[in-house]
């Protein structure tokens, strides 16, 4: 997971990898995201969570960590 900056009229293909899309998400989109992946830390089973979700935890735990990296870093008090 990578930030591109939105000052940035246009994200061409030198910015986006072969293996990478780019998507939008609004903070509060983000912070369910960074939710569920709490949640669903917290309730599947180690042996199962790879089976039901497509990640092992140790994924879900840096993707987690990854989000709210961006949500500090993008963090704009009112």
């Amino acid at each position: 997971m990578r930030l591109l900056q939105p000052e940035v009229p246009w994200v061409g293909d030198q910015e986006v990898a072969d293996d990478e899309f780019v998507i939008t998400a609004t903070r509060e989109e983000l912070v369910g995201v960074a939710g569920a992946l709490n949640e669903e830390l917290e309730t599947i089973e180690a042996w199962e969570f790879q089976t039901r979700l497509g990640i092992t935890p140790e994924e879900a735990r840096a993707l987690r960590q990854q989000v709210g990296e961006v949500l500090r870093g993008t963090y704009r008090p009112e």
